[in-house]
């Protein structure tokens, strides 16, 4: 049996970056300005764009959010036929027996407590599936799988699943609409 995740309708391609306190104090009060540098307009940028300013950490998948959602996750086998749907909340991953590894984490409290950092964010409409990677199994059990998250400054994605303690398979996006962007300069608490 041939497993497939998808996982939709919103997600993000998610950016963290270090940047200077030169920049930090350029562009923490120009929104405007630091959207020109990042995203191109701006000839001799001080700044990558926004895509590159990634150090720090670069992950993509779709949103998990904390309760009620019109996120969600199927899980079907190669003919299509739904094994799981449900609301892609963290409550309801944990109802269904799948494991929750949030292996990548960056926060304000921790690891970015003493930089200047960017944060880039591009919205997206789709489906994020591992098509390309489908799981082989004998029989599906929910408690063999794994959900790898990467906690962002506060955003929680789905970047990859595990099957036992194999290797991880990056999600992939099916019809991607970018709809929202957003770019910000951030201080860590410590700073």
């Amino acid at each position: 049996m041939k497993i497939k995740f998808t996982f939709g309708p919103y997600g993000y391609e998610v950016v963290i970056g270090s940047i200077t306190e030169q920049d930090y104090n350029k562009y923490s009060q120009d929104n405007d300005s630091l959207r020109d540098a990042v995203s191109g307009f701006e000839e001799n940028s001080d700044l990558k764009e926004w895509s590159d300013m990634d150090d720090i950490a670069h992950n993509y998948g779709p949103v998990v959010e904390e309760e009620g959602t019109e996120q969600y996750l199927k899980i079907s086998n190669e003919t299509n036929e739904e094994i799981i749907k449900i609301p892609l909340t963290l409550n309801e991953i944990k109802k269904n027996s799948l494991n929750i590894i949030e292996d990548i984490k960056h926060s304000v409290e921790h690891d970015l407590s003493e930089k200047f950092y960017f944060y880039g964010q591009s919205g997206e409409k789709g489906e994020w599936e591992n098509l390309d990677q489908l799981f082989e199994v004998d029989k599906f059990k929910p408690s063999e799988f794994n959900l790898h998250i990467a906690d962002l400054d506060g955003l929680k994605i789905i970047y990859a699943i595990s099957h036992m303690q194999n290797e991880k398979k990056i999600l992939n996006v099916e019809s991607s609409n970018p709809n929202f962007q957003n770019f910000e300069v951030r201080m860590g608490d410590n700073v």
